[in-house]
C-alpha cells in the first residue's frame, strides 16, 4: 500500500511541477507580447480552486492533476476572433506567435538545466564505467573485454559513468555496424569493437551494457551460504568478504566465479575478512549442472572502487547542465525518429503508470536527488513531445503558422478542422498505446 501511495504521490508532484513550468513559459512570453490571458489552469476538468488576478486572468487548479493549459484571447483560429484586437493572440506577428508557442517546451528545458545545475553543485556518488563480470560467450567476451576494464569513450564520445555509457549506447539502437569502445585495461589504452546487426530492433532493453554481456562491478561480499555445501561445511558465513583465493587478490564477485570454475575441483585456499579479522579456509568445490560450486551467493553490493563522487564549481555545473540537456533533447528526437521508422520497438514508450512507478521508486529508494534527476528527464521529455508536429501540440501549431506564413493567407476553417481532429485522434491513440505498454510492464507480459 505504501508503494502504491508513493507512486501516486511521486507522479502527482512530478507532473504538476513540470506542467506548471510548461504553462508558465507560454504565460510569461504571451504577457511579454501583451496578449490577454483568459485562463491559466493547472490540471484538467472541473475547477476546485479559482481566483481572478489583477490582470483579469482566471487562475484555476483543476480536479484531474494531468496536464494544464493557458487560454489566450484570439487563440482559437477555428472561431471568428477579432484579429484587430491588439491584445489577441491572432493579432500578433508570426515570430511572436512562434515564440509564445515555443516558450512552453523551452521552459521545460530551462527547468532541466536548473535541476542539473543544482545537482551538479551538490554532487553525488555515481557508478563508474568500470566493467564488471563478463558473461561467457557474450558479445563483450568475444570482443575481449576484461573485468576491471574502464570504458572511456563510446564511438569517440567521452564516458565517465555507467549511465554515460548507457546513454551513448542508446543512440545505436536499431543500427547495423560496429560500436567502438576506447578502454583502459590494466593501465593500457586500447580500442575494442562490438559488431551489431539491427541491434535490439524489436526488443525492449532495460540495460544495454548487460545486453552486451557487461555486468555491474559487484563486491566480493557473501550474501547467503547453502546448507551442507562445501562453503557451509568450511564455516563461511553471510557477510564474509572474500579477499584472496589461492593467494590471488579478489576485488569482485566475477573473479570468485572464475576462480571456482577454473579450479576444476581442486582445493581452494580462501582468505576472508570477518569482523576485522583475516580468516583462512580450505574448500573443495563440488560439481553441479552449472559447473563447479562451493555453495555461496553474492550480497549484490556494488564494489566500492566502482563508485566515485562528482561535484562541480558553479560555472562548470551550469555548462555541464546545458550540455546534458542538449544531448538528452537530441537523443530523444533521435529515439522518436528511430521508433517511427521501425528501428526501435515502440514498446519502449511509457506513460503515466511508468512515470508514476519510476517517481515512486526514486522517492522510496533513491531519495530526493534521484527524484529531481527523474523530474529533469521527464521535463525534457514533455518539452520534446510538445515539439512533435502534431496539430494540437505546440510543434504542430508552429507548423500550421509556418504554412500560413508561406501561403500568405490563413488556412481554410474546413482544413483546420480536419487537421485538428486528426491531431486529436493521434494523441488519443498515443495515450492508449502507452497505457497498454504500462499495463504490460506491470503484468510482465
Amino acid at each position: 500500500m505504501t508503494e502504491i501511495l508513493s507512486y501516486i504521490l511521486g507522479f502527482l508532484v512530478l507532473i504538476m511541477v513540470i506542467t506548471a513550468v510548461h504553462e508558465a513559459g507560454h504565460f510569461y512570453i504571451a504577457k511579454l507580447f501583451k496578449v490577454k490571458i483568459l485562463d491559466f489552469s493547472i490540471g484538467m476538468g472541473k475547477s476546485i480552486k479559482s481566483w481572478i488576478g489583477k490582470d483579469d486572468t482566471s487562475y484555476n487548479i483543476r480536479l484531474l492533476p494531468i496536464g494544464g493549459y493557458v487560454k489566450m484571447l484570439g487563440e482559437d483560429i477555428l472561431e471568428e476572433n477579432n484579429s484587430s484586437d491588439n491584445a489577441s493572440f491572432a493579432s500578433k506577428k508570426y515570430y511572436q506567435k512562434v515564440l509564445i508557442l515555443f516558450a512552453g517546451p523551452f521552459a521545460n528545458f530551462l527547468l532541466a538545466i536548473l535541476i542539473f545545475t543544482i545537482l551538479n553543485l551538490f554532487g553525488t556518488t555515481a557508478l563508474s564505467s568500470k566493467v564488471g563480470y563478463i558473461l561467457p560467450d557474450s558479445q563483450a567476451s568475444l570482443a575481449n573485454f576484461q573485468e576491471g576494464d574502464i570504458i572511456q569513450k563510446v564511438d569517440g564520445k567521452d564516458a565517465e559513468s555507467r549511465a554515460d555509457v548507457q546513454m551513448l549506447l542508446s543512440r545505436r539502437l536499431g543500427d547495423t555496424g560496429i560500436i567502438n569502445f576506447s578502454v583502459n585495461s590494466k593501465g593500457i589504452n586500447m580500442e575494442k569493437i562490438i559488431p551489431i546487426q539491427n541491434w535490439l530492433i524489436n526488443e525492449e532493453p532495460k540495460d544495454l551494457l548487460t545486453n552486451l554481456g557487461i555486468g555491474v562491478p559487484i563486491s566480493s561480499e557473501i550474501g547467503s551460504v547453502i546448507e551442507n555445501s562445501p562453503a557451509s561445511n568450511a564455516g563461511l558465513l553471510p557477510g564474509d568478504v572474500i579477499k584472496l583465493i589461492n593467494s590471488k587478490k579478489i576485488s569482485s564477485w566475477g573473479q570468485i566465479k572464475d576462480e571456482i570454475t577454473n579450479s576444476v575441483g581442486m582445493p581452494l585456499e580462501i582468505s576472508i575478512a570477518r569482523n576485522g579479522e583475516e580468516i583462512l579456509k580450505s574448500i573443495i568445490p563440488r560439481p553441479s549442472e552449472s559447473g563447479w560450486i562451493i555453495g555461496i551467493s553474492s550480497a549484490n553490493k556494488i564494489s566500492e572502487d566502482a563508485l566515485f563522487f562528482k561535484s562541480y564549481a558553479l560555472d562548470s555545473a551550469f555548462i555541464n547542465a546545458v550540455k546534458k540537456t542538449y544531448s538528452t533533447i537530441r537523443d530523444s528526437f533521435t529515439f522518436l525518429y528511430k521508433m517511427l521508422t521501425g528501428y526501435v520497438s515502440p514498446k519502449n514508450l511509457g506513460g503515466p503508470v511508468m512515470i508514476g512507478q519510476f517517481a515512486g521508486d526514486t522517492l522510496l529508494y533513491g531519495g530526493i536527488y534521484s527524484f529531481l534527476m527523474l523530474m529533469s528527464f521527464v521535463s525534457i521529455g514533455l518539452g520534446v513531445i510538445n515539439l512533435v508536429p502534431i496539430p494540437i501540440l505546440d510543434g504542430g501549431q508552429i507548423c500550421l503558422l509556418t504554412l500560413e506564413k508561406i501561403k500568405g493567407s490563413p488556412l481554410s476553417p474546413k482544413t483546420l478542422d480536419f487537421v485538428y481532429r486528426a491531431g486529436l485522434s493521434m494523441v488519443i491513440f498515443l495515450m492508449i498505446f502507452v497505457f497498454i505498454n504500462d499495463i504490460s510492464r506491470l503484468s510482465g507480459a
